[in-house]
């Protein structure tokens, strides 16, 4: 018996070491990834450490990332990795973990700079500001399906923008979930004079993230601005729907 154990033990340490010498270059073309629009200048290292540069998404630039990847959880019929994201349109760090039946992503913080959001309307993209997202996780079928989400999310761009028309107007924020097999990040806030402010941003299946954004209880001077910046007047306040992605230059 201990010597089955003994055999057992050393037949999975050499699987996992030839496993984590598999270059990352290897690994990442045959994922498939190439054919869902991600794209790479180069890719160092192998899947225990490796660093990709010149990282792409649908002709869009995305920055460059580090990953460090632990053997031992090849075991378990995944792979979890520790990765960091740089970018000009911000930053990130998580685990992710890749498995068969399902994927996800846990202890999730991100820095997103809102002027980097193509498709976003000009005068929102002038005023800029930051997402932020902390101990974040979200969970995937093998559909892509979203199955649980949590963290929380903050967003200033609200509060910038009412700093620009001399408004006191309120920061955003939110809990990142699961809707309908999406994953959706809704936020609010409410201003001093009792403006309510929501936005949803809802991840799309071509890689771009939804951006729904409804207000109400605004002065008539302030929405005259909200309907000179693209929001449509729905009745009971005002809103904006477009489709955003983050670019690496402005």
């Amino acid at each position: 018996m201990k010597r089955t154990l003994l055999i057992l033990v050393f037949t999975g340490a050499l699987i996992v070491g030839c496993v984590s010498s598999v270059p990352l270059s290897f690994v990442m073309r045959q994922t498939g990834i190439t054919s869902q629009g991600v794209s790479w200048q180069q890719a160092r290292g192998t899947i225990w450490h490796g660093q990709v540069t010149g990282l792409g998404f649908r002709g869009r630039a995305a920055g460059a990332l580090d990953i460090r990847s632990s053997p031992a959880s090849l075991l378990t019929g995944r792979i979890v990795s520790d990765v960091r994201w740089t970018s000009p349109a911000g930053r990130a760090r998580g685990q992710l973990a890749l498995g068969m039946s399902s994927s996800g992503a846990s202890d999730l913080s991100a820095e997103l700079d809102i002027s980097r959001l193509d498709g976003l309307h000009p005068e929102l993209r002038r005023t800029g500001g930051t997402l932020k997202v902390s101990r974040a996780a979200a969970r995937f079928d093998s559909n892509g399906r979203c199955i649980n989400a949590g963290g929380s999310a903050q967003l200033d761009l609200v509060r910038r923008l009412g700093v620009q028309y001399g408004r006191d107007w309120p920061l955003l924020d939110g809990t990142l979930t699961c809707t309908e097999g999406e994953l959706q990040l809704p936020m609010s806030g409410k201003g001093t004079a009792g403006e309510q402010f929501d936005v949803t941003l809802r991840s799309l299946s071509d890689g771009r993230t939804g951006m729904d954004v409804h207000v109400s209880g605004l002065d008539p001077q302030a929405n005259l601005v909200l309907g000179q910046i693209g929001f449509i007047n729905t009745g009971n306040g005002y809103t904006l729907r477009q489709e955003v992605a983050l670019v690496g230059e402005k």
